[in-house]
This record gives C-alpha cells, sequence and structure tokens, in this order.
C-alpha cells in the first residue's frame, strides 16, 4: 500500500473534514505512516460460565509502506496522547493485522448531537481510539465515527465528481437490522439480520446506498401497513417508517442518497411471473409521497446506457438528493422518473476465497458499456446455503467477520480504481466508508 494512501494531510484536511489547518485536538486520524483503525466484532465471544461478549471492538493496523513498524498498539476512551491512558495494550508483532479486546462497544451512542435528531456537521468520535507507537510516542491514531455529512464537508473537492465515479459505502439488506413485526423484536439472529444499526444511524455513520428487500402482504387494511423490509420470505420491518427516517436526514442535510429496490420476495408478481401494477404502483406512490421534493427524476438527470450519471454538483444545485433504483425493467418502462435496474456483482457463494475471485474480477470489468445505469454494486458478502441454515452452520455475524477485513484491505488496493459502491454486513466490522470518502476525494483530485 502506497505511503501517501494515508497521508496524515490527505487524512486530516480532506478525508475527514477538517479545516485547512486543523488544530491537534480537531484532526481524528493522524499517522506519520501506515494507519490504525477500529472496527467492531460482529459475532458474540462466549466467555466462561456462559457469559457472551457483545460487539467486542477491535484495533487494526496496516505498516506495509513503514520502515519501520510501531511495537505497540492500545485502545483509548479518548484521542491518545499518553501510553499511561491505555484501557488495553499489544503487541505489534507483524506489518498488518487486528487485535479482537475483551471490551465492549456498548451502545454505541451517536455522538455530536445526532442520536437523537440533526447534530453537527462533519465527522464525530465514539467513544473507542486506538493508538499505536514505540514505547515513548504515540505515533498513530484514529477513532470509531460517524460521518454524517462527509459529502458537504468535502464538496469543494467531490461535487463535480459523476456519481458513476464515486466510492460509496452501502448496506447490504438495509432495512434487516432488527425484527419489527407483531411477534418480535429480537435484534440478534442467525440468518436473518444483516445489520445492527437504524436506517438513520446507518445514514449518520456515512452509509448512502441501501439495497432494500420489499415485500407486500394484502390482509393488512391500510395500504401503508402492506409493504414491508424482508430477508427473502421472512418480514423484519414496516417500510414506510424507515423512509421517513430517510426522509428526515434528506430536509436536514446537503447529503445524496441511493436506494435500491432491488428484490420483491413476496406479493409483487402473479405465479406466472407477470408483475402486480397495482401492487407495484402503491409502492411507487408511496415513495413518491414520501420523498417528493427530494426525487432526483431519472427522465430529468439520466445521462444514457454506459455513462457514469450526472455530477453531484447537479443534483445538489437542483435540491434532487434521492435516487430511486428499480430492478423491474417493466415497471420502469412505464415509469421514467425511476432509475433503472442497478448491476448487482453478486457471487452467490459460501466461501470468502470464491467471493473474492468473483468480485476482483468482476469490479475490474466494471462498469459494463452497455449497463443502463450508472451505478453498480459489489455485494460484499456471503451467502448460506439452505444446508448451512438447516444445520445452523456458522451465521451471518460469522460470515461477515469472515470477509469484512479482507473487504476493506481489497478496497484499499484491488479495488481502488474502479468500485463503486461496496455492499457490507454489519459494517461496523469494516472500515469502507471512511475509505470511500478517502478515494472519492483521491478521485475528484485527477479531474
Amino acid at each position: 500500500m502506497a505511503a501517501s494512501v494515508y497521508a496524515v494531510l490527505a487524512l486530516a484536511v480532506t478525508a475527514l473534514g477538517a479545516t485547512i489547518a486543523p488544530t491537534e485536538k480537531h484532526v481524528l486520524e493522524k499517522s506519520s505512516c501506515g494507519r490504525v483503525w477500529v472496527t467492531v466484532h460482529s459475532p458474540e465471544i462466549r466467555l466462561a460460565h456462559n457469559q457472551r461478549l457483545l460487539d467486542a471492538v477491535e484495533l487494526n493496523w496496516d505498516f506495509n509502506a513503514c520502515s519501520s513498524v510501531p511495537r505497540q498498539i492500545g485502545l483509548f476512551d479518548d484521542r491518545p496522547t499518553s501510553w499511561n491512558n491505555v484501557l488495553a495494550l499489544f503487541l505489534v508483532t507483524s506489518v498488518e493485522g487486528h487485535i479482537i479486546t475483551n471490551i465492549s462497544l456498548g451502545e454505541g451512542s451517536l455522538p455530536g448531537g445526532w442520536e437523537a435528531g440533526v447534530g453537527g456537521r462533519g465527522p464525530h468520535c465514539l467513544w473507542p481510539w486506538v493508538g499505536a507507537g514505540d514505547m515513548q510516542e504515540i505515533q498513530s491514531y484514529n477513532c470509531l465515527k460517524i460521518q454524517p455529512t462527509w459529502m458537504e464537508d468535502n464538496a469543494a473537492q467531490i461535487n463535480n465528481l459523476r456519481i458513476g465515479d464515486l466510492a460509496i459505502a452501502g448496506t447490504h439488506n438495509a432495512g434487516a437490522w432488527r425484527f419489527d413485526t407483531e411477534i418480535s423484536t429480537l435484534s440478534r439472529d442467525s440468518f436473518v439480520l444483516c445489520q445492527d444499526r437504524s436506517i438513520w444511524a446507518q445514514l449518520v455513520h456515512g452509509i448512502r446506498y441501501f439495497d432494500f428487500r420489499i415485500a407486500y402482504y394484502d390482509y393488512y387494511q391500510h395500504e401503508d401497513d402492506r409493504y414491508w423490509l424482508n430477508h427473502n420470505l421472512i418480514r423484519v420491518r414496516p417500510l414506510v417508517p424507515l423512509l421517513r427516517e430517510i426522509r428526515k436526514f434528506l430536509d436536514t442535510t446537503k447529503e445524496v442518497v441511493f436506494l435500491d429496490a432491488h428484490h420483491f420476495p413476496v406479493g409483487f408478481y402473479e405465479a406466472s411471473g407477470a408483475p402486480l401494477r397495482h401492487v407495484h404502483g402503491g409502492l411507487l406512490r408511496i415513495i413518491q409521497r414520501e420523498f417528493g421534493p427530494h426525487l432526483a427524476l431519472a427522465r430529468d438527470f439520466s445521462t444514457g446506457a454506459g455513462t457514469r450519471g450526472p455530477t453531484l454538483q447537479t443534483l445538489i444545485n437542483a435540491d434532487k438528493r434521492l435516487l430511486f433504483s428499480y430492478v423491474d425493467n417493466a415497471i420502469v418502462n412505464e415509469n421514467n422518473w425511476l432509475w433503472p435496474i442497478l448491476p448487482h456483482l453478486w457471487a452467490n457463494t459460501n466461501s470468502p476465497t470464491h467471493l473474492f475471485t468473483y468480485l476482483d474480477n468482476a469490479i475490474s470489468n466494471s462498469p459494463s458499456p452497455t449497463a443502463r445505469s450508472p451505478l453498480f454494486s459489489a455485494m460484499a458478502q456471503t451467502t448460506p446455503t439452505v444446508l448451512d441454515i438447516l444445520f445452523l452452520r456458522g451465521s451471518l455475524r460469522e460470515n461477515a467477520d469472515d470477509v469484512n477485513r479482507n473487504v476493506t484491505t481489497r478496497l484499499a488496493t484491488m479495488w481502488r480504481s474502479q468500485a463503486n459502491i461496496v455492499s457490507t454486513d454489519f459494517f461496523l466490522g469494516n472500515d469502507v466508508i471512511d475509505l470511500s470518502i478517502l478515494i472519492s476525494v483521491e478521485r475528484a483530485s485527477r479531474l
């Protein structure tokens, strides 16, 4: 990894939205060489006496480009200024790696005033910080952050980028974060829930692409109540309240959001496969009602097959900052305000090795010159087989842990020049958000 990739100036001034001459207390990430970052361990850790550790804090490092490697790394609860304040200390025995601590993130409340509503601009740190260095000096540090206004913070650098040239952090099965049905409010399970943060929290952390799987159940009296977010055939949450979280965010920021109706697992089609147009029509009316003033209509902004779409500046000037992609081409052809099907690079494998072999090739050959959408999403997660589910082999949290660190590494290296949207499970287990911001700024600097 080139040393310039993680230069402190780029990180502190551009990618982190700091001022042109940030004071030490405003720099959230610093390194003279290489990089450190904080993630959250997605699987639970079983301890003695039937105890469980949830959301363990992870410390990560990459010093491949450094002539000398720091000797130790530690967890702190504030900006690291001295080893005297370290909560947990570990030796660094390799040029890159990670440590899973025995300390939980806890509730992970959103800082900067964003927990209860709209907070302050710019990045803000949650409590965990990581620091690395020699025995005398802390040379590198970083925190687990939220990036609620990263597009606005970096507007001067990235607004001339076309949307297909951005690097964007996304969530796979974004609405599957906690059950909200008549019979369950379960927040952790093995094979349904793919996220552990609300749509609002995902937005505040910096996620800008949402993969929604929308189902329809006609036995509810009111039309709004019939539309749900599912994981395949399993209902997870009602749709409309989540749309309103996105609307609230759009109302109070200048960010651009990409919403993808990726799959309709229940209620949208006849047994023959023909679309039920009244069901699709009901969904489109809800989308128009909830997002009306923010909707970027494809007929007004699309630039044709094989192109990279409008610039961020064009969308912001028009104050149209919600792009709604739709997976059914027949419905798109009848409603030219919809953005066409967004290519999903999906390996459909439960093998991390096969996943990365597939994605390495697919990303390097994307976008397709004939694609109708200017966007494409790398679906960077493995898919359990039926037998995995029947015999309870692993879990989605374990599967995410098997790939998320490698997703971070791939995005920083092999996927760096080509990736557009990278969609993951349990996104706090990777560093895709911060890297995507950095890469977007980097790409814009070449224009």
